[in-house]
């Protein structure tokens, strides 16, 4: 699915928002910014991060492609918090050429529907806009939009406070060999291998991390979507299947005084809940382990190990 790989680039951006939205204000403000998208799953992913130089934060779109559903979902992260908006807004896009896409949202303290609103897209311009509504989406007051004009270059960087390197080790492509075990929670050991290749990007001055990677030849990519959160000091780490187009339950956790890296949480395997554990080892040679456990935690299963090293040069 392409519908979004108009964002693929450098854009300007033009911005307008409404000063105090739902309160019968016309009071509106301009700003400019820029932002750069890429898409991974082969257009089913598609993430651009926003600069905006003069209120001092970047943003984070992440769109994801559910082929089953054939729907959109889009979530926001800010990086002053590094969290992700939970529930996206989804939807799809229309013969005439826009996409709406509605979702329930907190705004000041009240309940609203929020919707996105897509138009007049063309090879180097598009139209955003987003929409409150207090009615069920009855009415709709718009409260900001965005004008994206795209440019030939990279945009300049705008400096943010680094508040961790954490993940930088995985930026670039990687070789993976990958040692899981065939079945979970069996009392089994029958083991099997398998390579795949990834590479690794960092947005937020290395506060978020991704990787997609393809494991060769099993009909499937995955992909990693890793946010720090300022405050809490902790990553909360995402998982999604070229397959599925959506976001798995999160682990949360985060980096020890000797680059171990420690993520837990709760998610289900063939339908049957599961704790889960992650845990990273530093080095020249990144080492990625996953454990779950059936019993609430008392013993863990190891079932699957991916080994990271760099490819050999090109001549």
């Amino acid at each position: 699915m392409n519908d979004f790989d108009f964002l693929t680039g450098h854009f300007d951006v033009v911005h307008r928002q409404l000063t105090k939205p739902l309160t019968g204000s016309d009071e509106w403000i301009e700003y400019h910014g820029t932002t750069t998208g890429r898409t991974h799953f082969g257009g089913g992913i598609s993430i651009d991060e926003m600069q905006f130089p003069d209120q001092g934060y970047r943003g984070l779109s992440v769109r994801l492609y559910n082929p089953t559903e054939q729907l959109w979902s889009i979530y926001w992260v800010d990086s002053r918090d590094g969290r992700i908006t939970q529930p996206p807004v989804r939807g799809s896009w229309s013969d005439d050429g826009t996409a709406d896409l509605t979702g329930e949202r907190e705004y000041d303290g009240r309940q609203v529907l929020a919707r996105y609103r897509w138009s007049d897209v063309t090879e180097q311009t598009a139209h955003w806009e987003l929409a409150y509504s207090i009615d069920d989406g009855a009415t709709w007051e718009t409260n900001w939009t965005m004008d994206f004009t795209r440019r030939a270059d990279q945009p300049p960087t705008v400096e943010f406070p680094k508040v961790t390197g954490d993940f930088d080790f995985l930026v670039g492509e990687w070789n993976v060999h990958n040692r899981r075990l065939k079945s979970i929670l069996a009392d089994a050991d029958d083991w099997f291998e398998a390579p795949a290749v990834t590479t690794g990007t960092t947005y937020f001055n290395g506060a978020v991390s991704t990787d997609e990677i393809d494991f060769t030849g099993r009909g499937f990519t995955g992909f990693t979507l890793r946010l720090f959160d300022p405050v809490e000091k902790k990553w909360s780490i995402y998982w999604v299947m070229s397959t599925r187009g959506v976001l798995e339950p999160p682990v949360h956790g985060g980096f020890d005084h000797e680059g171990v890296g420690s993520f837990h949480g709760p998610d289900e395997h063939d339908g049957r809940p599961v704790d889960v554990r992650f845990r990273w080892t530093t080095g020249e040679v990144p080492v990625w382990q996953q454990f779950f456990s059936g019993d609430g935690g008392r013993t863990w299963e190891h079932n699957w190990t991916m080994t990271f090293t760099r490819p050999e040069p090109r001549s």
